[in-house]
Parts: structure tokens; C-alpha cells; sequence
């Protein structure tokens, strides 16, 4: 699983797309930990790179 992952679980019969943002280490158990967020197959927008860049320069948004 890396960072940017899309899946697909099923939860109570319901299918739902997954995206993994991001991952930490739980401070008490250093268990790690999986940030996910759900997302709505209608609500997806798919845009090329280079339009996107000009939107978001990549010196102000670095991970």
C-alpha cells in the first residue's frame, strides 16, 4: 500500500472507493496508522498534469 493507493471495500454490502493520503506512527503504540479518505466515483475529476501545475505550483504544495 503507498501513499496515492485507489481501492475498492465493501462495507455492510456498500461499494466504496478508497485513497490512501498518508501514513504516521500512533504516539502511544507507535502502531502505524493509514490515512484514507472515501471517494464518491461521481465527485471524481480527472485533470492533466501540466493544467493542474498552473493551478498549484509545486514549490507551494510539496509532500
Amino acid at each position: 500500500m503507498n501513499k496515492g493507493d485507489f481501492f475498492t471495500v465493501y462495507m455492510d454490502g456498500v461499494m466504496m472507493t478508497v485513497c490512501v493520503l498518508g501514513f504516521y506512527n500512533e504516539e502511544y503504540t507507535g502502531e502505524e496508522m493509514v490515512i484514507l479518505a472515501v471517494v464518491n466515483q461521481e465527485n471524481m475529476v480527472h485533470v492533466p498534469l501540466d493544467d493542474l501545475e498552473i493551478l498549484l505550483p509545486r514549490f507551494k504544495y510539496m509532500n
